[in-house]
């Protein structure tokens, strides 16, 4: 190959990388935001909460305290991280079941998605053991 068309080659790759990585991150904040938002939901509906173990009654009674908790769990919890500090009661333990699913399937499949390389005739990568039914 060329000096000219190698050059082209890596910006051609290192555009599609930030491309990915911006796509990746902008999921995961709108995952975040929209699962914080559900638990701010429910929270205000009177169907569940979310617990912190470490603030005081009145603290947790707090409006701007709710917003941001909500937040902060959804973020620990889609994140798998899960420090301990807050739990959810009602409504809200199923969706943070949910959004733990999710956290836990999204990166394998992420990786599934960007991360195969094609076989052959341009057919993506398949299980080995798998084989073509017999014409």
């Amino acid at each position: 190959m060329c000096c000219g068309c190698e050059k082209m080659k890596r910006s051609i790759i290192g555009r599609k990388t930030w491309h990915n990585f911006l796509v990746l991150f902008l999921l995961y904040m709108n995952l975040v935001l929209s699962f914080g938002l559900i638990y701010c939901l429910i929270e205000w509906s009177g169907w569940g909460f979310i617990l912190d173990h470490y603030a005081s009654y009145a603290h947790q009674q707090q409006w701007h305290d709710r917003i941001t908790r909500s937040f902060y769990f959804s973020a620990i919890t889609l994140l798998s991280v899960g420090y301990g500090d807050l739990s959810p009661f009602g409504l809200a333990r199923g969706v943070a079941i949910l959004e733990a699913m999710i956290g836990y399937v999204l990166p394998a499949a992420l990786v599934i998605r960007y991360f195969t390389l094609p076989g052959p005739e341009g057919r993506k990568f398949r299980l080995s053991g798998w084989r073509a039914p017999k014409k």
